[in-house]
C-alpha cells in the first residue's frame, strides 16, 4: 500500500483523470469501498455530541465513514486515494446564508469599489479615473459608500466627474444611492417623476431630482434603464463569486435577494438558475428569488405553484419553464421567495427612527406572506430594525393562525437589535435568524458604544432561547466575504476601533463554527444532507492549516483553506492555485461538473 502526503496530494490532485493509488484489496468484497480517505487530522464533525475524530472516508459524493485513523483507513480499496493530513483540521463545508453572487461578482470585476473610502473627494476621483477609461454612453457602477449620511453627495457632485456617462452610486449596505443627471436622464427620472411606494426619489425645493434615490424601487427606475449583462457576462460575475466563496470554505451559499421582476431581461433568471444546477460552479447554490410588490407576490405564487396554464408575460415564465421541465435541478437550486420592509442605517424600521421608510403598509405585508405561506413556501424577509421585526412577526403569526404549517421555517434575515420580547416571539414562532456577526468588525463604530447597544447581533441571547441562527457574510453589502470574520467576530465581539460590543453576547467558537455550518443548512432545509461530517451526508468539507478548536481567538479570522472538497470533489486546491498561472475555475480550464 501506498499513501501521500498533503502536499503531494494537493499538486496531482486538480489534475484531469488522477490515477488511483493501487493496493490490494484487503476487505471482503462485500465491504463498501472508499475513493477518497483523509486521516491522521482533527476532524470536527459538528454532530450532535460536538465529536473530533481522525479520519473520515468518502464514497461517490457521501460520506461512508467517520472515525478512528485504523477503522476508516479499513474501507480503502485498489481504487482508493488516500491523503495523510499531517494533523491539519478538517471541518464541514461552510454554509454563507445570506449572499448575492451577480452583484458580488460586479463588484469584484467590473464596478468602481468604495468600501474602505472615507472622503467624498477620495470617491469622485475614483470614479473620475475609471470615467477616463471608460467609451462615452457606458453607464459606471460605485459600490461601497459607506457615509450614513443621506446628503453626503448629489447629482451635481457626480456631473463635475462626468456629464459623458451615466453613473450610480450605491451606499454598502445597497438600500439607497446617487445618480448623476445623464443617470437620472437614462431612467427618466426628472421633475414629474413619483416616487414609487416605499421609496424616495428626492427633490430640491424646486422640484428638481437631487440624485438620491431611496429603497430598491427608486434605485430600480436607474438600474432598469440599464443595458442588461450579456449571458457570458452574467456567468463571468457568478462564476468569479462562487470562486472567491470557494477559496475561503465556502461550499453552499443562499442567494436571497436575485432581481426577476423589472429585470431588463428575465432570461438572466433562468440563465443563474440553470449555472447554479448544472454543478459547474464550485460551490452549491440555494436563490430566494425578491418580490418587490404584492402584484408580484401573485404573479410568482401563480406561474411557479398554482396556475394551471403558464404564462408566457410573466416574469417567472422561464423559471415555471424550468420547474415544468426539469424538476429535480428546480428544486435543487429552489430556496424559496424574499420580501423585504425596511432598509438599512438612516432609513431602518427602527421604533426611534422618525425617517424610517418601510417598504410596505403592515396590511399589504400580511397579504404577502399568507400568499406565500399557503403554497407551503419559505418566506425569507429582510428586516433590521426592531419595529420592522415586530411587524413581520405579526404577520407570520397571522398566516400561520390561518393556515397552520408544521414546520414552516420562515427566515428574518439581519435582525440586528430585535428586543427580548421579539425573541420570544421569534422563539415561538419557530423563526430562523440570519444575521452577520462581522458586521460588528467593520461598522461597529458607526453605532456608539458597546454600553449604549447591548442588544446588536445577539447571538448568546438567540441560542439561550435555542432560536435556529445561520450566519452569511451579505457581500457586496459587506466589504469582506471571508467567513473567518464571521466566527471570529461571534467569538470576540470587537469592532475596528477596539470597542467591545456586548461580551455576554459573545459565543464560543465551537458554537459560532455550529451556526456557520449545521445552523445554515437548518435554514435551508438542509439540515439533513449538509451542515456537519456523519455517515451519510453529502461530502463537503475543508481543510484547514489551523484547528479553530485551538486556535487563539485572534488568529481565527487568519486561518487559510487548504483544500476545499463538494460531493467527495476538490473544487480548490491552495497548492495548486500558487503553482498556477490562471485563474483556478476559468471556464476554459474547466468544463465538468463538480458535483
Amino acid at each position: 500500500m501506498r499513501t501521500i502526503d498533503r502536499r503531494t496530494f494537493l499538486k496531482i490532485v486538480g489534475t484531469v483523470g488522477i490515477e488511483p493509488l493501487l493496493r490490494p484489496l484487503s476487505v471482503m468484497a462485500a465491504r463498501p469501498e472508499a475513493s477518497l480517505i483523509l486521516f491522521n487530522g482533527r476532524v470536527i464533525t459538528v454532530d450532535e455530541s460536538n465529536s473530533v475524530a481522525e479520519a473520515i472516508a468518502v464514497s461517490g459524493d457521501k460520506i461512508l465513514a467517520v472515525g478512528s485513523t485504523p477503522r476508516v483507513k479499513s474501507f480503502a480499496g485498489r481504487d482508493s486515494t488516500l491523503i495523510d493530513l499531517q494533523g491539519k483540521a478538517v471541518t464541514p463545508g461552510f454554509i454563507d446564508s445570506h449572499a448575492h453572487l451577480p452583484p458580488f461578482g460586479s463588484r469584484e470585476m467590473s464596478w468602481v469599489k468604495l468600501q474602505g473610502v472615507g472622503s467624498k473627494d477620495e470617491i469622485l476621483e475614483l470614479i473620475a479615473t475609471h470615467a477616463e477609461k471608460t467609451p462615452a454612453g457606458e453607464v459606471i457602477n460605485a459600490w461601497g459608500v459607506e457615509s450614513y449620511d443621506l446628503a453626503f453627495m448629489n447629482r451635481d457632485d457626480l456631473d463635475t466627474v462626468t456629464m459623458r456617462h451615466p453613473v450610480l452610486v450605491v451606499h454598502t449596505t445597497g438600500q439607497w444611492g446617487f445618480a448623476n443627471s445623464a443617470a437620472l436622464k437614462l431612467g427618466g427620472v426628472n421633475q414629474a417623476t413619483v416616487s414609487p411606494p416605499g421609496s424616495l426619489v428626492e427633490k430640491g425645493p424646486r422640484g428638481k431630482p437631487t440624485g438620491l434615490l431611496v429603497h430598491y424601487p427608486a434605485l430600480a427606475l436607474v438600474r432598469n434603464a440599464i443595458p442588461p449583462p450579456t449571458a457570458e457576462q452574467m456567468k463571468m460575475v457568478i462564476s468569479h463569486a462562487a470562486a472567491l466563496y470557494s477559496q475561503e470554505g465556502v461550499t453552499s451559499v443562499h442567494d436571497n435577494f436575485f432581481m426577476v421582476t423589472g429585470m431588463s431581461s428575465v432570461d438572466s433568471s433562468r440563465l443563474y438558475f440553470d449555472l447554479a444546477a448544472s454543478g459547474r460552479l464550485p460551490l452549491r447554490v440555494k436563490i430566494w428569488p425578491y418580490l418587490p410588490t404584492l402584484h408580484d407576490t401573485h404573479d410568482a405564487v401563480a406561474e411557479l405553484f398554482t396556475a394551471s396554464e403558464p404564462n408566457p408575460s410573466s416574469p417567472f415564465y422561464s423559471l415555471g419553464e424550468m420547474k415544468r421541465a426539469d424538476p429535480v435541478s428546480f428544486a435543487r437550486v429552489w430556496g424559496g421567495l424574499k420580501i423585504a420592509i425596511d432598509g438599512s442605517g438612516p432609513t431602518a424600521g427602527w421604533s426611534r427612527n422618525p425617517k424610517a421608510l418601510m417598504l410596505h403598509s403592515p396590511a399589504e405585508l400580511r397579504q404577502m406572506v399568507n400568499i406565500i405561506h399557503k403554497v407551503g413556501q419559505q418566506v425569507n424577509v429582510h428586516a433590521v430594525g426592531n419595529m420592522a421585526v415586530e411587524t413581520m412577526l405579526d404577520a407570520f403569526e397571522v398566516a400561520q393562525r390561518e393556515h397552520d404549517r408544521p414546520d414552516p421555517r420562515h427566515r428574518i434575515e439581519h435582525a440586528l437589535w430585535p428586543g427580548d420580547e421579539s425573541i420570544r416571539r421569534i422563539k415561538k414562532a419557530g423563526i430562523v435568524i440570519s444575521t452577520h456577526p462581522q458586521f460588528i468588525y467593520a461598522w461597529g463604530d458607526l453605532f456608539g458604544k458597546g454600553q449604549r447597544v447591548p442588544e446588536f447581533i445577539p447571538l448568546r441571547s438567540f441560542l439561550n432561547r435555542q432560536i435556529p441562527v445561520a450566519l452569511g457574510a451579505d457581500p457586496p453589502a459587506f466589504p469582506l466575504w471571508q467567513p473567518q470574520y464571521a466566527l471570529w467576530q461571534a467569538v470576540a465581539r470587537v469592532s475596528k476601533g477596539g470597542t467591545r460590543f456586548a461580551p455576554s453576547e459573545a459565543i464560543s467558537i465551537g458554537e459560532a463554527l455550529r451556526l456557520q455550518t449545521m445552523g445554515s443548512a437548518y435554514a435551508a432545509f438542509q439540515e439533513r444532507d449538509l451542515g456537519s461530517l456523519e455517515e451519510g451526508k453529502l461530502a463537503d468539507m475543508v481543510v484547514w492549516d489551523q484547528d479553530f478548536l485551538t486556535m487563539p481567538t485572534e488568529e481565527i479570522r487568519n486561518a487559510k483553506v487548504c483544500t476545499t472538497i463538494i460531493g467527495g470533489k476538490v473544487v480548490f486546491s491552495r497548492e495548486e492555485q500558487r503553482h498556477s498561472n490562471t485563474p483556478l475555475f476559468s471556464h476554459s480550464k474547466r468544463s465538468g461538473a463538480w458535483f
